[in-house]
């Protein structure tokens, strides 16, 4: 799952503008629930049954196709740009 790391970074930064630092370091931060998130499957798995364990990171999955299909775009508030800013 790697491999899904540099696209989920850039579509992340993508157009953040002054942000972009800060935006990257969140990324970079969330990289901790690789860590956190296999141990948690393997205690389930021992708990129940392997094929419950592997129903674990569905919700995970989840968000990144959500975040891969439209959770990515930037928002662009109506108001700065009739105020000009």
């Amino acid at each position: 799952m790697s491999i899904m790391f540099p696209t989920i970074f850039a579509l992340g930064i993508k157009d953040l503008g002054p942000q972009t630092k800060k935006g990257a370091s969140i990324i970079i931060m969330a990289v901790v629930g690789g860590a956190v998130f296999p141990p948690l499957m393997g205690h389930i798995s021992d708990l129940y049954s392997m094929s419950i364990g592997f129903l674990a990171p569905i919700p995970l999955f989840m968000f990144i196709l959500y975040y891969a299909m439209k959770g990515h775009h930037v928002k662009i508030e109506i108001s700065h740009l009739e105020t000009g800013g």
